[in-house]
C-alpha cells in the first residue's frame, strides 16, 4: 500500500502528505518541478493576485475543448482513481468561470479520476481568462508534464500553432527545445491510427515512429502490414532506429543521385531533404526529393530528350524498352511518330559497346621507363579498341548486329545484339528443294518495311472505321458519276470467280488468275455483251446464295424471281427441274385433296340426316324480335384500313417507282 501511495504521489507531483490528514484543505508546498510546471502555465493568465484553493462541486464543472489530451487510458485513469481514494487529489485544477458554473482549463485527468472515486468536490484554481489565454495555459501545462506521451505532445505543439499565436520559433523559445525536437513531435501528427496505438503502448519507440511519420501515408501503410503488424513476415520491432531509418530511406526515399537530370534547382529547392532539419544527418549523397511529381516531370523530360538526342545522332539506332520505360515517355514518343520496340529479354541481357583504354597519367609513374611500358599497353588496347569498334560500326550498318537506345526507369542506356540468320526453303527449276541462308535486312531495308507496315496499320484502322461509316451512313439518289459504275461492275466481277469472268470475255495477262488491277480496268471498258454477261452472272450467283432453301413457296418473292429468271434463260433445263418435282406434289396434292373432299363429304350427309328428323311436337315460346341497331347520326363511321406505303431506304425526295412482279416477268 505505502509502494502504490509513493507512486501515486509522484505522479500528482507533490509531497507526502501526513496520514492524519488524507484530503488536505491546505495545499503542501510544491516541488521544484511541479513550481515551474505552474509557472509556465501561469505567465499566460491575466495580471492578477495569486488565487485561493477552493473546493468546487464536481457537478459544476464542464470540459474544455482546448485539452490537447484527447485520449485517457481507462487503465492509468483507475490507477489515478484509486490512489485519489487513498490520499486525495494533491494537486488542484485549473478552471474558469463558464455560463453558472466553470470550465476546466488543464487538469481534466484528475477530474476524471476524482469522479470515478466518486469524491464530491476536487480542489481547483479559479482563473478568469480568455478563450486564447486558457487555451494557451492549457497546451503549456499539458506539455511540462513529465507523464505527457509523445502523441499528446504532438497535438499540443499542433494546436498551438492553428491557434495562429505561435510559430515554430516561439516554442522553441517557449519550451526551450530545439527546432529539429518540435519538428520532429510535430510529425507525430501524421502516424497512420495503427502505428499510433503501437507507440501508445510502447511497442515501439518515438525514435521508430519520427522515422516512419515522414513517409506518406500509402508508405506508411506498407510498412506497417509488413513490419510492425501481428501477422508480419519481417519484423522490424527489435530493429535499432538507425537501422529502420537506413531501410525506409534506401526502398521509400526518392534519392536524387540516381536520378540522371540536371539538378542545379534541386540545390537550393526545400523539397530537397539535404535542405531540411528533419534530415540534417544526411550528407549530400543521400539527398533525397520529397516533391514527386517535379521529380517525375523532370526525369521524363530528360528520358526523351536523350531517346530523340540518340536517334538523331545515329539514325541507325533502334529506340527499345524493356518494359520500366514510363508511360508518359512511350505516349510521347508515340504522339511524335516514334517507334518504341518492345524487347524480347531485359536490358542487361545485351551487349554493350567495347570499353576504351584508360590513358596513363604521366604523373602516377615514378620513372619514365614505366610511363613508356604504360604508354605502349595503352597504345595497343587503343589500336585492339578501335578495331573492335570499326568492326561493330561495320557489322551495324550490315544488318548483322542491331544498335538499341533502351529507354529505363531512369536512363536510356545503348545496347547491342547480334541478328541470326533465317533460313528458307527454295524450290530449284529442276523441283529440287534446297535450303538457303537469307541475309538479315540492312538498316535501311529495315526502316523501309516498318515504314510499310505503319502504312498498313494506317489503312487498317482507316479500313475498320470506314466499314462502320458505310453501316451507318444513308445513301443518296443523285445520279451516279462514270467512277462509280466502274466500281459497280468491278464489284460485280470481284464476287466472281475467275471461270465465270472469262466465260464473260474477260481475259488475263496471267494464265490461272485475273489480278484485281485487271478486274477494275476491264470495268471501265465493258461492251454490251458483256454488261449482260456480268449482269446475268451476277443474278445467277446472287439467287444461288439469297433464295430461301426451307420454308418457301411460289408466293415467296425470291423464290418466284428465281424460276422466272431460269425460264427466261435456260428454259428447258429449268421446265425439266420444275416439272419434276411439280409432278411429284400435285400427285400429293391430289392424294390430299380427295381426303379432303372425302371429310367434306361426309360432313354434308350429317347435316342432310339433321336436316330430315321430324320437328319436335312443343311449341318453343316467343321470342322477342331483334331489332336492327341503326347507328346514330353522330356516331362516327368506322374507318377504312389505310394503306401507309413504305418508304425506301434511301433519299426521302427520290422519285417514286412501282414494280408489277407480273408485269416485270
Amino acid at each position: 500500500m505505502q509502494t502504490a501511495q509513493k507512486q501515486s504521489k509522484k505522479r500528482q507531483g507533490r509531497k507526502e502528505p501526513s496520514a492524519a490528514a488524507p484530503t488536505p484543505a491546505i495545499i503542501p508546498e510544491e516541488t521544484p518541478a511541479a513550481a515551474t510546471a505552474e509557472a509556465a502555465a501561469h505567465d499566460v493568465a491575466s495580471s492578477q493576485a495569486e488565487p485561493a484553493v477552493v473546493r468546487l462541486d464536481l457537478n459544476k464543472i464542464v470540459t474544455s475543448a482546448y485539452n490537447p489530451r484527447k485520449n485517457i487510458r481507462e487503465g492509468s485513469l483507475q490507477e489515478l482513481a484509486e490512489s485519489i481514494r487513498q490520499v486525495g487529489v494533491l494537486q488542484p485544477i485549473c478552471v474558469r468561470p463558464k455560463d453558472e458554473g466553470y470550465e476546466i482549463v488543464y487538469g481534466e485527468r484528475r477530474y476524471w479520476a476524482a469522479a470515478l472515486a466518486d469524491l464530491p468536490s476536487i480542489p481547483a484554481f479559479v482563473r478568469t481568462m480568455t478563450d486564447a489565454e486558457a487555451e494557451d495555459a492549457a497546451i503549456t501545462e499539458n506539455l511540462q508534464r513529465e507523464d505527457v506521451t509523445p502523441l499528446e505532445e504532438a497535438a499540443a505543439y499542433k494546436r498551438a500553432l492553428e491557434s495562429g499565436r505561435h510559430s515554430v520559433e516561439s516554442l522553441v523559445g517557449k519550451f526551450g527545445k530545439s527546432e529539429a525536437y518540435i519538428r520532429s513531435r510535430l510529425k507525430l501528427n501524421e502516424l497512420i491510427e495503427e502505428l499510433a496505438e503501437l507507440l501508445d503502448r510502447e511497442e515501439i519507440s518515438v525514435g521508430v515512429a519520427i522515422e516512419i511519420a515522414k513517409y506518406d501515408v500509402p508508405i506508411q501503410q506498407e510498412v506497417y502490414r509488413e513490419h510492425f503488424s501481428e501477422n508480419c513476415y519481417a519484423s522490424w520491432k527489435n530493429t535499432r532506429i538507425k537501422e529502420i531509418a537506413r531501410r525506409l530511406y534506401d526502398r521509400y526515399m526518392t534519392k536524387l543521385s540516381t536520378y540522371h537530370f540536371d539538378k542545379t534547382d534541386c540545390a537550393t529547392c526545400m523539397h530537397n531533404t539535404a535542405n531540411q532539419v528533419l534530415f540534417a544527418d544526411c550528407d549530400g549523397t543521400c539527398a533525397g526529393c520529397q516533391n514527386r511529381s517535379c521529380m517525375v516531370r523532370k526525369n521524363e523530360e530528360y528520358l526523351l530528350h536523350r531517346a530523340v538526342t540518340l536517334l538523331q545522332d545515329d539514325p541507325r539506332t533502334v529506340l527499345a524498352t524493356d518494359g520500366t520505360m514510363p508511360s508518359a515517355v512511350s505516349e510521347a514518343l508515340e504522339t511524335n511518330g516514334y517507334h518504341v520496340e518492345m524487347l524480347a529479354y531485359s536490358s542487361g541481357d545485351y551487349g554493350e559497346a567495347p570499353d576504351a583504354p584508360e590513358e596513363p597519367d604521366p604523373a602516377a609513374y615514378e620513372d619514365e621507363e614505366a610511363f613508356a611500358a604504360a604508354r605502349a599497353a595503352y597504345e595497343s588496347d587503343l589500336a585492339a579498341f578501335t578495331e573492335l569498334t570499326r568492326e561493330l560500326e561495320y557489322r551495324i550498318s550490315e544488318g548483322r548486329v542491331r544498335k538499341y537506345a533502351v529507354i529505363g526507369a531512369l536512363d536510356v542506356d545503348i545496347r547491342y545484339a547480334e541478328v541470326e540468320e533465317e533460313q528458307k526453303e527454295v524450290v530449284l527449276d529442276d523441283g529440287r528443294k534446297v535450303v538457303v541462308a537469307v541475309l538479315p535486312e540492312s538498316p535501311i531495308e529495315s526502316l523501309q518495311q516498318q515504314d510499310l507496315r505503319n502504312r498498313q496499320t494506317c489503312y487498317e484502322h482507316i479500313t475498320s472505321d470506314m466499314k462502320d461509316l458505310f453501316y451507318e451512313t444513308r445513301i443518296t439518289n443523285k445520279p451516279l458519276q462514270k467512277e462509280e459504275i466502274q466500281m459497280f461492275y468491278y464489284a460485280v466481277m470481284k464476287h466472281l470467280g475467275d471461270e465465270r469472268l472469262r466465260q464473260c470475255g474477260i481475259k488475263s495477262r496471267e494464265k490461272w488468275c485475273v489480278t484485281p488491277e485487271e478486274r477494275f480496268a476491264a470495268a471501265g471498258r465493258l461492251t454490251e455483251k458483256q454488261h449482260a454477261a456480268l449482269l446475268r452472272t451476277f443474278l445467277l450467283s446472287f439467287f444461288r446464295q439469297n433464295a430461301p432453301d426451307y420454308n418457301c413457296t411460289d408466293e415467296v418473292l425470291d423464290t418466284k424471281l428465281m424460276c422466272r429468271f431460269a425460264d427466261l434463260n435456260f428454259e428447258e433445263q429449268s421446265r425439266a427441274v420444275q416439272q419434276k418435282y411439280l409432278s411429284i406434289f400435285e400427285k400429293r396434292h391430289d392424294r390430299l385433296q380427295e381426303r379432303i373432299d372425302g371429310i367434306r363429304a361426309q360432313e354434308e350427309e350429317r347435316l342432310m340426316a339433321e336436316m330430315e328428323q321430324p320437328e319436335p311436337e312443343f311449341e318453343p315460346e316467343d321470342l322477342p324480335a331483334e331489332q336492327e341497331e341503326t347507328p346514330a347520326a353522330d356516331d362516327p363511321q368506322p374507318a377504312l384500313p389505310t394503306l401507309i406505303p413504305v418508304e425506301p431506304e434511301c433519299d426521302p425526295n427520290m422519285e417514286e417507282r412501282s414494280f408489277d412482279v407480273a408485269q416485270a416477268a
